[in-house]
């Protein structure tokens, strides 16, 4: 609740449920009272609530329009086959309509459900803003550095294997056996688990575990390049807040990430090797991409004002 509402704008009402998770029937009853006594002319879910829905979508079938947005692949949006064939008998006869985040999501919905129509969406983030923090924050960052031009790297994510940390670790500290200059900043959750304890105790002193922030922007403006090396991605809102200030992303070649990042023109993509992602680290540092031509292209492409149009066509175009 409190980290979505840090989003809103004041006359936005936010309400909970306060339900923790896994699903019921008493929840999907909690969900459809909440539904019927708002009386809204849309339903908009987002990630695997779409069983709350389901009998709703159908009693309330041209009065109220569903939409779900899939936030990756969409084998991982749900739980089982037997929730791919309720989605797909759903999808299909339009009582639900499902919306992709990138292209690379629409094709693996089209071929994880036999389909032929599915719009997709580009996912929208609104452009950061420095907090009352931000001189804090540059203080912090500068006492990392050698000097004033050492370039500053950040990640941005929990600890998880899908997150492939090892990967990002062990190429920084090849980077610095080489004697480069850097700072690399890890931003998130779970670095005190028993598996990323270990990885930490393998980290150069040039690698900071911060853990989790509430004002990760901060720490954005604060930084050069944007490191991601996960196995696996949707459209990761952590890289488009990256783009929006001027950040040059350095992302591993997976999910929906090529879709944003053209390699070498804005952003640099490697497979997962270490090698070839310490190769796009220095392609980087060689040619580092101008931060007023990341921020225009995120503008263009993938700021909240874009992504709310394109959302507000689709609910026209689906009128009943």
């Amino acid at each position: 609740m409190i980290f979505n509402a840090q989003f809103l704008e004041p006359s936005i009402r936010l309400e909970s449920l306060n339900m923790d998770s896994g699903i019921s029937l008493s929840k999907i009853l909690q969900v459809e009272n909440f539904i019927r006594k708002e009386h809204p002319d849309v339903v908009h879910c987002h990630l695997n609530v779409v069983p709350y829905i389901y009998r709703l979508s159908l009693v309330c079938h041209g009065k109220i329009k569903f939409f779900h947005t899939l936030h990756s692949v969409a084998e991982e949006t749900v739980s089982g086959p037997f929730q791919k064939k309720l989605n797909r008998w759903f999808y299909f006869h339009r009582y639900i309509i499902p919306i992709c985040i990138s292209s690379n999501c629409r094709q693996s919905y089209l071929d994880f459900y036999g389909a032929h129509e599915v719009c997709y969406i580009d996912n929208g983030r609104a452009c950061i803003s420095p907090t009352k923090k931000i001189n804090l924050v540059r203080q912090e960052v500068s006492s990392f550095k050698q000097m004033q031009g050492t370039p500053v790297f950040i990640h941005v994510a929990r600890y998880h294997p899908l997150k492939n940390q090892a990967l990002l670790v062990s190429v920084f500290n090849r980077l610095d056996k080489e004697g480069q200059d850097f700072v690399l900043l890890i931003l998130g959750s779970g670095f005190d688990s028993d598996a990323a304890i270990k990885l930490r105790q393998t980290a150069c002193d040039k690698i900071h575990f911060l853990g989790e922030k509430n004002n990760v922007g901060d720490y954005l403006l604060c930084s050069d390049a944007f490191c991601l090396t996960s196995h696996h991605e949707g459209l990761p809102i952590s890289l488009l807040e990256a783009l929006s200030c001027g950040v040059t992303p350095i992302c591993t070649n997976v999910g929906g990430v090529p879709d944003v990042i053209i390699d070498g023109k804005n952003g640099y993509l490697s497979e997962e090797d270490e090698l070839l992602y310490l190769d796009a680290i220095k392609r980087f540092l060689y040619r580092p991409i101008a931060r007023d031509y990341l921020r225009l292209y995120f503008d263009n492409r993938f700021s909240m004002k874009m992504c709310a149009k394109k959302y507000e066509e689709v609910y026209q175009k689906n009128k009943f």
